[in-house]
Parts: C-alpha cells; structure tokens; sequence
C-alpha cells in the first residue's frame, strides 16, 4: 500500500507491505518494494517515503536499508516488538 499525502506535505508518502508467511524469504517483498518505490518516484513525484517496521524483523529492516531508507527513529510503548521509523529522501 502507498498513502500519498495532501496539501503541503504532497511529495511525502508512507508505505505499508506485508507478506505472507509461505511467500516471505522468496523475493516477493523486494519486487513489491521496487514496484512501489517506481510508482513513487517516477509516477507520483514524492520526494519522501517512510515507513514502520517492527525491530524484530531484522529481514525486512535490511530490505528497506538495501533501498535506501534510514533508521530515524524507534517506537517503544512496552508492547511486544519496538516499532523503527525508517525514512528515504531523494
């Protein structure tokens, strides 16, 4: 999923991916995150993504660094898993 901001904050976007369990560790995820990430840059002109990922999904956190994107900052509300805020900017 890719949600596209209004107004002032218009080339910024969040996105949201999740796989499967039978379909993750087979490349799924990184062909659905170059989709999006064309989708962005090419169609949509956003010169800011970002996203949450769950610090214990250590697969997905180096996915989204193989892209591009940076740890700018972590969630801890004493659940089960710290939530990192992760951010790309062209």
């Amino acid at each position: 999923m890719l949600e596209v901001r209004t107004g002032k904050l218009r080339y910024s976007g969040t996105i949201s991916i999740s796989i499967d369990e039978q379909w993750q560790n087979k490349g799924i995820g990184s062909r659905l995150l170059d989709a999006l990430l064309e989708l962005a840059d090419l169609h949509l002109g956003l010169t800011r993504i970002e996203l949450e990922v769950t610090s214990a999904n250590s697969a997905a956190v180096h996915l989204y660094e193989k892209q591009g994107f940076e740890k700018e900052g972590l969630l801890s509300n004493g659940g089960f898993h710290d939530v990192i805020i992760m951010g790309r900017v062209l």
